[in-house]
């Protein structure tokens, strides 16, 4: 230029910025500098969207793999794909085709690890604790009941979403993800011993009895609920029949509920971590009521 200045990219206006932006789809053009991070932070949900869908585009034109992991998968691995953004990417005219749910190739969606990465114990005096609207388990709501999402697979990369939260203590999210079919057996175990750590015997009992849910405090779900009373009202709910759907309510309250079944075997090794933090109480309902018999060395722990 005649006056000696350069011209560069904070010069631009914004939307020649989101042209390149959307056009170079490079992950680190937001990380150049302050203003360009202010800039694609302020972007429209749109905008971010069509950025989302234009990276899949590219990664499945030259990757089968990408093809097979689908777009929910793929795009939820970019920390900007929250649940507005994802909501218009769904709405978005330009969004590839995904696979209805009763398509056999409709693989299941990935859960990104960066969504529990960031989980920590809140366990200092008067820190707020977990709650059921706290992220990410609002965002995992939304993810496991829009139908037009394939079901997510709770137990991704070896079930590192439960051993977040239980080493979080976020107890919402860890029945949360028991109630969608995660499992404690994962890497033998390890969201048990990062409970037993924790020293929290709820959590332990949680993960390893399938009615440690009930015992913890939880609140039956929408759909048990529904159950509930379709079984009371099976017999066509006229005037004439409520009588006898009380009465049987009432006789199915005071029945014993049938006890389920664990969902793994309390091992040694668990009661040996129990001894080692000095966790009594875990120690003690590992003998006493799973009746693990603790080997030679853990003996010789107890005695000291």
């Amino acid at each position: 230029m005649s006056d000696g200045r350069t011209l560069s990219l904070v010069h631009l206006p914004v939307e020649l910025l989101y042209d390149i932006y959307t056009l170079a789809l490079s992950p680190v053009l937001p990380l150049t500098c302050r203003h360009l991070h202010a800039v694609f932070k302020s972007a429209p949900l749109t905008l971010h969207a069509q950025y989302l869908i234009r990276c899949y585009n590219e990664s499945a034109e030259h990757s089968a793999s990408a093809r097979a992991v689908g777009l929910i998968s793929k795009i939820l691995r970019y920390p900007i794909c929250t649940r507005e953004v994802l909501e218009a990417v769904l709405r978005s005219p330009e969004c590839p085709h995904i696979p209805p749910p009763e398509d056999e190739d409709r693989r299941p969606t990935v859960l990104p690890r960066h969504l529990f990465r960031n989980l920590v114990p809140r366990d200092a005096p008067g820190q707020r604790q977990w709650t059921e609207f706290d992220d990410p388990l609002s965002f995992l709501k939304f993810l496991y009941t829009d139908p037009r999402i394939p079901f997510p697979a709770t137990n991704s990369y070896d079930g590192y979403a439960l051993t977040r939260a239980v080493y979080s203590g976020f107890t919402p999210l860890v029945h949360f993800l028991l109630a969608h079919d995660a499992t404690p057996e994962c890497k033998g175990g390890l969201a048990v011993t990062v409970a037993i750590r924790r020293k929290s015997l709820p959590l332990v009992r949680l993960l390893i009895e399938r009615d440690g849910a009930g015992a913890a405090g939880e609140a039956p779900a929408s759909g048990s609920k529904k159950r509930q009373r379709a079984e009371e009202d099976e017999d066509g709910g006229g005037k004439a029949s409520g009588r006898p759907a009380k009465k049987a309510k009432t006789a199915a309250g005071t029945s014993k509920r049938r006890k389920l079944g664990d969902r793994l075997s309390a091992t040694p090794d668990m009661l040996k971590a129990a001894i080692k933090c000095d966790a009594r109480d875990i120690a003690e309902y590992l003998m006493r009521e799973k009746g693990v018999v603790p080997d030679m060395q853990t003996v010789l722990m107890m005695g000291r």
